[in-house]
């Protein structure tokens, strides 16, 4: 009786994979429209004031035009939305209008995205467009500074620890540019306090470093040093 044999392997063929569920996530992201959105926002022919609908609707979209109305967050999708947050905050500060900065950070444009972000990608995000705002109007302080209490304000409404920490950091640097020393000392000190308990070493790091700078402007030399 004849022996059943395994048929040889093929050779010069690639074995076929499986793809896997994250594979088959990345496949199934449809954002060619946000995508094109983008893209007409990014023409710099195209002024402020005209790019900003563009952003705003990639942000606030519900799916793609044959979708279930379901909002993107996947990774691509995310991608896109956190350049549109980039752009939007530079597009408010070309036309001057910084009170939308705020709201954009705060109101219901980036809620979704920030409701589905991890706090490290929420605390980036929102560091990176206070960054955009100050190198787009480094001499206007005063401003940066209300910018930095209104999303601290929001940060303590929404329990936003995490973030609120490094905003406070950036608004005690904006205080010792200010050369309000007293404000910027209260201000490094309590935040001090509270990172100490958290061990949030880089958090920690910079805001020693900002504390130091303020030691030197109230010519605190020694502790400076020390």
């Amino acid at each position: 009786e004849a022996m059943d044999v395994d048929p040889p392997a093929e050779t010069g063929k690639a074995p076929e994979t499986v793809p896997t569920a994250a594979e088959d996530d990345e496949d199934e992201e449809q954002i060619t429209d946000l995508l094109d959105l983008l893209s007409q926002s990014e023409d710099d022919a195209l002024p402020p004031t005209a790019k900003i609908p563009l952003l705003t609707s990639i942000l606030t979209e519900s799916g793609p035009p044959d979708g279930d109305g379901e909002a993107r967050y996947g990774p691509k999708a995310s991608s896109v939305k956190e350049r549109a947050v980039y752009g939007l905050a530079r597009s408010y500060c070309a036309t001057g209008r910084y009170d939308e900065v705020v709201a954009l950070l705060t109101g219901d444009v980036c809620r979704g995205f920030f409701d589905n972000a991890t706090k490290a990608k929420c605390a980036k995000v929102v560091r990176a467009v206070l960054d955009v705002v100050c190198g787009l109007a480094p001499e206007q302080l005063d401003m940066q500074a209300d910018i930095c209490r209104n999303i601290i304000k929001w940060c303590k409404e929404e329990k936003r620890n995490f973030l609120r920490q490094r905003v406070e950091a950036k608004l005690a640097f904006i205080l010792y540019e200010q050369e309000k020393y007293g404000d910027a000392l209260t201000l490094v000190d309590d935040l001090l306090v509270e990172l100490k308990k958290l061990d949030d070493k880089q958090l920690l790091v910079e805001t020693h470093l900002v504390e130091s700078k303020i030691h030197h402007g109230l010519r605190g030399m020694a502790k400076a040093k020390a």
